[in-house]
Order: C-alpha cells, then sequence, then structure tokens
C-alpha cells in the first residue's frame, strides 16, 4: 500500500527565497489543489515561507506520480511556459516510506531552515485539518496523520530539540522573561513594525504579555500589525502610538525591544534617564535593541536598573542553542525509524485481516457458484458429499496463503508486499469481479 504514496518538495534545501515565496501557496490555492485531487489520491498540501509540499495516496485505480503534482502546483500559479522547466529544478520527489519519513521529519522541526522550528508542528496540523475539510483524507492520511502528530509530540517531550531560542526574536523574548517570568504585569513597548519586531511582539502576545504598546512612525501600519499579532482570546491591554509619542510611555515600560530602520538612535542616554527618574516603579528595564544599525544609546546601559542587550548577544544564545539542537538530531532520527516502522506495521495488519478474508469469500463464491449450476446432477446426498469435499479442499488451498499473509517475522515491508501480491493475483479491489 505504501508504495505509491508520493510527495514532491519545494524548500530551502534548493530554493531560494524568491522562489520559495513565488510558489508559496494561499488557502485559496490550497483549497483548489485539493479539490482536483478529491477524486484521484488522499492528499495533504503543506504551504509554509520555507516550503511547499504536496503528499498523495493514489485511490484505487488511478496513478499519481511526482511530476503530476508539481504540475498542480506549477499550474495554479500561471507561470509563463519559459519559466516551467526552471521551477521544476527546485522540487525534490519522494515515494514509498521515504515520502512517510519526509513528513516525520517536517513536523518534528529537523527539515527546517531553523532546527527545533516550533510553528510547523501547528502548520502540518492545520494542513491536514484543511485536508479533511476538502473531503481528501482517507483511510491512509488519517493513519498517517496519526503517526506524524506522534512523531512531532516524541521529539518535543523526548529530547531538547525546542528548547531554547532559535531566531533573535524568539532569543529577545526569553531574555526578557529570565527578568520577568510573569509578564500578565508587565509593560511591553515594541519599537518598530517590521518583521523583526513583529515576530518579537507576537512571541510576548502569546506569552500572555499583560500589556503591549507598538510605536512606528506609520501608526497604520503598526494596528495592522497588531491586529496580526494579538490573540484572539488575548486578555492583555494592546495599543499603538507614533514615535513621537515614546517619551509619554518610556516611564511605564518594563520591556523594552527596539526594531526599527532608522540610521541613528531612537532611544538616547539622557532620554532614557529622564525616563528612569520619571518612573514610578523600582522594577528593572529591559532593553533589548534587534536594529541594525542599533537603536539604542550603547551608554544607557551604565544606567542603574537597566538590562540592555544588543543584537550580537542575543546571536551568540542563537548559535548556542542551534548547536545544541544539532545535537539532538540522531535522537529525533531514531525516533522516526521507530514511528515508521510502527506505523508500516500497523499498515500490514490493516490490510492482512480484509484481504484473507476477501480471498476467502471470493473463493467461497466461485464454490457456491460451481455447486449451484450442476446441483440438479447429484441427488441430495451426493450433493452434500461434494459440497462438503469442495469445502475441505478450499480450506486446504487457502490456508497456506493464510499462514504466509499473517507471517510477522520478518521486514514489515515485505509483509506488505505480500499482501500487495495477493490483492492483484486474485482481483481483489476488482469491485466488478
Amino acid at each position: 500500500m505504501p508504495e505509491n504514496f508520493v510527495a514532491v518538495s519545494i524548500s530551502h534545501h534548493r530554493a531560494p527565497v524568491e522562489v520559495r515565496e513565488r510558489l508559496q501557496l494561499s488557502e485559496e490555492e490550497i483549497g483548489a489543489i485539493l479539490k482536483t485531487l478529491r477524486n484521484d489520491a488522499e492528499a495533504v498540501v503543506l504551504s509554509t515561507c520555507n516550503r511547499t509540499e504536496i503528499y498523495a495516496m493514489p485511490v484505487e485505480g488511478q496513478a499519481i506520480d511526482g511530476a503530476h503534482l508539481i504540475h498542480k502546483i506549477l499550474s495554479i500559479k500561471e507561470l509563463q511556459k519559459e519559466s516551467v522547466q526552471t521551477y521544476r529544478a527546485y522540487f525534490e520527489m519522494f515515494s514509498s516510506a521515504d515520502a512517510i519519513k519526509q513528513i516525520f521529519r517536517v513536523i518534528a522541526g529537523i527539515d527546517s531552515q531553523i532546527i527545533g522550528d516550533q510553528q510547523i508542528f501547528a502548520q502540518v496540523k492545520d494542513a491536514f485539518r484543511a485536508s479533511e475539510q476538502a473531503q481528501t483524507t482517507g483511510r491512509f492520511l488519517n493513519k498517517l496523520s496519526q503517526a506524524a502528530f506522534r512523531v512531532g509530540k516524541r521529539a518535543i517531550t523526548e529530547t531538547t530539540l525546542l528548547e531554547g531560542a532559535s531566531t533573535i526574536s524568539y532569543a529577545a523574548v526569553e531574555f526578557a522573561r529570565k527578568i520577568y517570568d510573569d509578564l500578565r504585569s508587565r509593560h511591553i513597548l515594541v519599537i518598530g513594525a517590521g518583521e523583526t519586531g513583529e515576530l518579537a511582539a507576537k512571541h510576548f502576545a502569546e506569552r500572555n504579555a499583560g500589556r503591549m504598546t507598538i510605536a512606528n512612525r506609520n501608526v497604520e501600519k503598526a494596528r495592522e500589525m497588531l491586529a496580526r499579532i494579538r490573540p484572539a482570546h488575548a486578555s492583555g491591554t494592546f495599543d499603538v502610538i507614533s514615535l513621537d509619542a515614546l517619551d509619554a510611555v518610556l516611564p511605564k515600560a518594563d520591556i523594552i525591544v527596539s526594531a526599527t530602520s532608522a540610521p541613528d538612535y531612537v532611544l538616547t542616554e539622557p532620554s532614557m534617564k529622564m525616563a528612569l527618574e520619571a518612573r514610578q516603579s523600582s522594577s528593572p528595564v529591559v532593553m533589548i535593541d534587534i536594529a541594525v544599525p542599533r537603536d539604542i544609546d550603547p551608554a544607557i546601559s551604565s544606567l542603574s536598573n537597566v538590562f540592555l542587550k544588543n543584537i550580537d548577544d542575543l546571536r551568540t544564545i542563537v548559535d548556542r542553542n542551534t548547536d545544541r539542537r544539532r545535537q539532538e538530531i540522531p535522537k529525533v532520527e531514531a525516533i522516526i525509524e521507530e514511528e515508521l516502522a510502527r506505523f508500516l506495521a500497523s499498515l500490514s495488519q490493516l490490510e492482512v485481516g480484509p484481504t484473507i478474508k476477501e480471498l476467502r469469500e471470493k473463493f467461497e463464491a466461485i464454490r457456491a457458484e460451481e455447486l449451484e449450476r450442476n446441483h440438479e446432477k447429484f441427488d441430495e446426498r451426493s450433493f452434500a458429499v461434494v459440497d462438503e469435499m469442495t469445502r475441505r479442499m478450499m480450506n486446504r488451498l487457502l490456508h497456506q496463503p493464510t499462514v504466509s499473509l499473517k507471517e510477522t517475522n520478518e521486514e514489515t515491508s515485505e509483509q506488505l508486499t505480500r499482501v500487495e501480491i495477493v490483492r492483484k493475483l486474485f482481483a481483489l479491489d476488482n469491485k466488478k469481479e
């Protein structure tokens, strides 16, 4: 059964960011692709900033390969004919157990550009959920999703792969939490509404920030950012201000993260000194500068009750965590091998029982048909003898195939191959028969 499973992937391994951006799929495009596959295969589509992938198991009677799936992606992006061959070269294709291992590696976070990516688990779950809604899941993908989720959870609970900051933005949040573990009573000021500032704000919001202010030159852009990062059921207070209003907020801020593209310091030593003098709280101020060039005057670090870190400080933390995460990869690979064997074994058991049942039913149907056709040639006593004789003959003929199908003292893949051979030899999937 898994021999027909195929996958295609375009990711950071082969494709530069401009190619990945061009082939990233929207929710509507994913839905459209799944709709075209609904009658031909069980399928799941995953598309993030670093990868776009399709996994597909053809239904009985259909043949789908990697080239077919690549065509689906390229077609929906409406690429020019001269560009198609160029984009094809960036794809990787997987089949059978390799395709299964690929989705296991992805959900575990060891195939990500950032090793131990903390978002990919949820993204894979969302992809399976979208497939379920599009009605492109079935017996195979349902079992595969359960196995994939198990791999992801084991990578989290049995290794330290996901521990520690893996990005500058996340390192900023982790450093702040070393000073203030509980963010619910703290005022967080994020200066800058670019990608880096947004990621930091998002991490703070996910960790129950009590109050957050976004400061940006373009206030409307700050509002749009706030709408994206604010959790649906957030209990904290969120607002936006212009950079001109910074002086009014600085004395109230417990944690300040600055990530603008300004050419000069956004926060100077004199302005911060005034803010500290006006500050009513005696709690320290955590200041994190993740801008290049720097936003925060390094002279501020000499002020009392201030903890200041810059991007180089945080990068050292990230690099150290990345080296440690790499050391965890063999443990995750071992988990993947265990779960692959478990998944293939579950597939073989799933197939063996129904195959034996269908094989016996087919032989019995043929036996009963021949008996009925020749019934009038025998008296009742003779017919009973022939009935019993053919029943025993059928059972003897089916004994060895049944034992062979049930045999588990060898590789799971060999057992699945035998199941596949028996089903083809006796046309068990031919519904008309």
